[in-house]
């Protein structure tokens, strides 16, 4: 077998209904789950699960992933809601974990999970995945965009890392406080000391604490990682869907801003993994490919 080539494109989210109202998908695989993921993956070595933030997998569904892909597949796994801090539904987790002690909001969401709850999850998370082996890249910590850094705040992510050994955790800051002087130094030693990746971030270069500036780091020789939200400035706080949040197709010259840095990444880096998260209509699978010819020239 051929050894991996170390920067692997791909989207996030195989599985979105815009991939398919664009047509992406053939006619014979579109409404059919196990030949979408076999078309995809014969399209781009590694995908974003983000099924996963929002329900616990079953083993089984898991195994399935590994079985319909090719044995050098990536899949970078999104940590569900609970662990990392968002709002969650408590009747989406199985009956046994929803007990478990936490506060609630006014709609009833978990708001803050008891450590009890949130390393319970932890664990459930960690046994469902199992079946990825090799294939899986890492585990996605999307932090909500509220929670700004401080001591108390990278403990807890420190915490959560150490939770999900043996598993690498990979870590996207989303208010910009992570990217204040000192605070990012920490954060970046924080993960560094976890063998835990730092997500670097492409969005709308805007003056809004939910906006990360364009910062390249690599806490993690075995894993960079890069996520590119598109740049649609107004519709990034306030959209009512998500595709209307990501509504943006990337030009030859932005994606070429990030040919280098992601060149740099692979010399520090053993793989880097570039996620496009622009999913509106087709414009992630477009962006991933077209990103994927740039990088060759």
């Amino acid at each position: 077998m051929e050894p991996r080539q170390p920067i692997l494109i791909g989207t996030a989210s195989w599985t979105d209904p815009e991939f398919i109202k664009a047509g992406w998908y053939p006619d014979e695989v579109k409404n059919d789950a196990e030949g979408r993921l076999r078309y995809y993956a014969e399209h781009f070595p590694m995908v974003e699960v983000n099924a996963t933030f929002y329900a616990l997998p079953r083993i089984g569904t898991v195994q399935a992933w590994a079985d319909r892909t090719p044995d050098d597949f990536r899949f970078h796994v999104k940590a569900h809601q609970v662990i990392s801090g968002h709002a969650s539904d408590p009747a989406r987790l199985p009956e046994p974990l929803r007990d478990l002690p936490y506060e609630a909001d006014r709609r009833g969401r978990i708001r803050r999970p008891s450590r009890e709850m949130r390393d319970a999850v932890i664990d459930s998370m960690v046994e469902a995945i199992a079946p990825l082996g090799d294939k899986l890249g890492s585990v996605l910590l999307q932090l909500p965009p509220h929670v700004a850094s401080g001591d108390d705040t990278r403990a807890e992510v420190g915490r959560i890392i150490e939770r999900l050994t043996p598993l690498r955790t990979a870590v996207e800051f989303r208010h910009v406080s992570w990217a204040d002087p000192g605070q990012r130094e920490a954060a970046a030693e924080m993960l560094a000391e976890r063998d835990a990746a730092w997500v670097c971030v492409d969005a709308p270069r805007i003056d809004v604490t939910s906006a990360m500036p364009p910062i390249v780091e690599v806490t993690c020789p075995e894993l960079a990682y890069l996520r590119l939200h598109g740049r649609n400035a107004g519709t990034w706080q306030g959209s009512r869907t998500v595709a209307e949040r990501f509504d943006w197709q990337y030009s030859d010259e932005e994606l070429g801003e990030w040919v280098g840095p992601v060149i740099d990444m692979a010399e520090r880096a053993q793989e880097v993994a570039v996620v496009f998260n622009n999913n509106h209509g087709d414009f992630a699978l477009r962006s991933a490919a077209r990103f994927g010819e740039l990088l060759k020239r």
